[in-house]
């Protein structure tokens, strides 16, 4: 018993078992790293293995599997593929780089752009995934949860656009418009809310934070116009134009409309009031005009573009569908024949 207490407070002894542990603290780290790396590849197989394989698709794959020409010249194929629109090669091309690599943060960049390629090609499923593959490696993607949100919101999945809007405010700040808009149409999209209940939140949301005045005063004077003119903000005239171009007659508040330049020269131009006689407008001026004249066949036609990024759009959006920013909707006014049937010709 002696000796062994001697021997254990030997300097020789202790090194020997710091050694010990050393080495086997190390196999385990090793061995540990090797079995989650294997997991890693066998769950991207998984991932590649729900798509079919074409034969087209086969002979990219065995051409990108050479070693002819490069990664980085095949992603900026598929980057040319992706925006002609020519998804379908794009997307071929990611798959087979995937099916290659084995280094983590190009399987992450690749995801990246299969989840982007497969949203813009519509396929939502298919870049939920893509997505979703990428934050189980790489949790603190802020690519990947921003792209979530945009898919939850196509699906209408507000709720679960939201829960992604959590973990993507714990690592870029404050959500700033984002959140709101994802309330609001949560709200709005809601069938066990009324629709009063839903004018109320809204007039609440504007008021408290000024964001959101198109979808805000769109709904409103959709719904509830009264509460619309009741609260309307003069500075959105111009943004909410053809909303307000759309209104019945028998909705209009001729008290407000009287109060405000713009909306005079609006609605005179839509021949409902004789408030304005000229405006700077050069639509709004031709269409008064012509009222003047009794010529009732031209009207005013909208389309609309992104202030961001200047991309034109025929149909109202309240998020951009080209940037993806939100309340960045500017109308813009063009002169049109007015579209009606004669009822002489039916005679």
């Amino acid at each position: 018993m002696d000796t062994f207490f001697i021997e254990f407070r030997d300097p020789l002894f202790g090194i020997i078992v710091f050694f010990l542990l050393l080495f086997l603290l190390s196999f385990i780290s090793y061995w540990w790293g090797r079995r989650k790396s294997a997991n890693e590849h066998k769950e991207l197989e998984n991932f590649l293995d729900k798509f079919d394989t074409t034969q087209d698709e086969a002979n990219i794959a065995s051409q990108v599997q050479g070693e002819s020409i490069t990664n980085e010249t095949w992603l900026l194929l598929a980057h040319g593929f992706e925006h002609q629109g020519n998804f379908e090669k794009s997307i071929e091309i990611y798959l087979a780089l995937l099916g290659k690599q084995r280094d983590k943060m190009v399987q992450k960049e690749v995801l990246l752009k299969l989840g982007r390629a497969y949203f813009k090609a519509g396929f939502l499923e298919r870049s939920r995934q893509s997505f979703l593959q990428v934050l189980q490696n790489h949790p603190r993607t802020p690519q990947a949860l921003h792209h979530l949100i945009l898919i939850y919101e196509q699906l209408q999945q507000f709720g679960n656009a939201l829960e992604v809007m959590e973990s993507l405010t714990e690592i870029q700040g404050l959500a700033g418009c984002e959140k709101l808009y994802l309330e609001a149409r949560q709200t709005i999209n809601n069938p066990k809310i009324s629709v009063d209940e839903t004018a109320t939140f809204l007039v609440h949301l504007y008021s408290h934070h000024a964001q959101l005045g198109y979808l805000v005063f769109e709904y409103l004077f959709t719904h509830r116009p009264a509460l619309a003119w009741s609260h309307f903000d003069p500075s959105l005239s111009h943004r909410v134009a053809d909303i307000l171009w759309r209104i019945p007659t028998n909705h209009l508040d001729f008290d407000i409309i009287a109060r405000n330049g713009f909306l005079r020269e609006l609605f005179s131009a839509k021949g409902v009031c004789d408030l304005s006689h000229s405006s700077g407008v050069f639509e709004l001026d031709t269409l008064i005009t012509l009222r003047g004249c009794g010529n009732t066949k031209a009207t005013l036609q909208f389309e609309y573009v992104c202030k961001e990024c200047h991309q034109p759009s025929f149909f109202p959006f309240h998020r951009c569908p080209s940037c993806h920013a939100i309340d960045s909707i500017e109308s813009i006014m063009s002169l049109a024949k007015e579209r009606f049937e004669d009822n002489n010709s039916f005679q």
